[in-house]
């Protein structure tokens, strides 16, 4: 029986529930879309058999032989002990292994159950209600996302088309500005960035942060996509940064590189214990399942698998831009990991998008407050036969 009284349930929501419910930012994925339905809707409307992804940005080669080597040694006891135990929650194993290959101590390093979640724990423990944040246009479009759930408010810094957007010394003379004229707390950026894939230099880095820690800011560098950049046997990352700024968080993940999406395990690196303790207090009490610690584990003990994977990102880049080259009226941008940008010279995004649905290609729209990228889609690169199929179909949109 229905209560007389009518609630409206969601004036009951707190205020960063309500933000969240309204600010939606959008990007390649969404809460509401479900992907497997709308395959199935593309394969009954153009009668098509077949669907390729384009759009995830992740490692289509999938993880090191060692790992699946070991996930296939499971045995029925090992998975119901996995299965029935509660997980690690200190994770130390894996802290102290992580911070081995970035010569950090082990305490700087927080886990999370993917960077995603990451994200929302920093957002949630630096923003407030018209707290200014600082992101690059195109980044990835969760920066801003869950900073407007706290009620802060984006500006943008915009990264020009000529440039391959990305950072030059006319956009870090920008950022300056910026930062003495409206005073942001926090800056995001993504390094390498996503959707352009293209790696900002170590020095320019550390001036972004010295010139944040002049203006009492703090900067978060996503580096997601970082192992597509790193050296073999070693990582390019900001944590170096962390021995002498304190108003610094360094991201990374098993997503990309090491092909370990599913497990969900990304981890925060920062040398100011407060920061560490903020984090800790939004984080759950068992970041992430036993299974997933385990694996990323081995992954990181057979490191050397990633030179194969930047080997075979960047013979695909290579093949897929002789193959373009072909195609008069498609523009890709270069990149330096396993996503790129491309535009149509006269479509607009929605429109090339809308023919490639015709022909089974999903790909990724490019987020942006700049207009210029409304024209832009992002691939990730697929196999070379995928990348045939795709150039196929490009050529035949004209």
């Amino acid at each position: 029986m229905q209560s007389k009284i009518q609630i409206k349930t969601q004036s009951f929501f707190n205020i960063g529930t309500q933000r969240a419910l309204y600010e939606k930012v959008g990007g390649y994925i969404s809460k509401e879309f479900y992907i497997q339905e709308y395959i199935k809707i593309l394969k009954e409307r153009y009668r098509l058999n077949k669907i390729y992804r384009f759009d995830l940005g992740q490692n289509n080669d999938g993880c090191a032989e060692e790992v699946a080597i070991r996930f296939k040694e499971l045995s029925k006891d090992n998975i119901q002990q996995l299965l029935k135990n509660y997980p690690e929650f200190i994770c130390l194993n894996l802290r102290e292994k992580i911070a081995k290959l970035h010569n950090i101590f082990p305490e700087w390093i927080q886990l999370a159950a993917g960077l995603e979640q990451m994200l929302a724990h920093i957002a949630s423990s630096f923003l407030e209600l018209n707290d200014r944040i600082m992101i690059t246009s195109p980044t990835f479009y969760l920066f801003e996302e869950y900073s407007r759930r706290m009620g802060a408010v984006p500006i943008y810094l915009f990264l020009r088309e000529e440039d391959n957007f990305t950072w030059t010394a006319s956009t870090f003379d920008e950022y300056k500005k910026v930062l003495s004229r409206l005073n942001p707390k926090l800056i995001w950026i993504a390094n390498p960035n996503n959707p352009s894939g293209i790696f900002c230099p170590p020095e320019l880095v550390e001036s972004i942060v010295r010139e944040a820690a002049d203006h009492y800011a703090f900067v978060v560098i996503d580096e997601a996509y970082g192992e597509y950049t790193d050296p073999d046997g070693g990582v390019h990352s900001a944590s170096s940064l962390l021995h002498e700024y304190k108003n610094l968080i360094v991201l990374r993940t098993f997503s990309k590189g090491y092909g370990l999406a599913n497990l969900r395990v990304g981890y925060a690196m920062s040398s100011n214990e407060d920061i560490l303790r903020a984090l800790k207090v939004h984080r759950t009490y068992f970041p992430i399942t036993q299974f997933s610690f385990d694996f990323a584990k081995i992954a990181l003990d057979h490191i050397d698998s990633l030179i194969a994977v930047r080997q075979k990102a960047g013979e695909r880049k290579a093949y897929f831009l002789e193959r373009i080259k072909t195609i008069p009226h498609i523009i890709p941008m270069y990149s330096q990991t396993n996503v790129m940008m491309v535009r149509h010279i006269r479509l607009s995004a929605n429109r090339l998008m809308d023919h490639l649905e015709k022909n089974g290609i999903i790909v990724a729209k490019v987020p942006g407050e700049d207009p210029i990228l409304k024209r832009y889609i992002r691939v990730t690169l697929g196999t070379k036969k995928e990348l045939d199929y795709f150039c196929k179909v490009l050529k035949k949109i004209g």
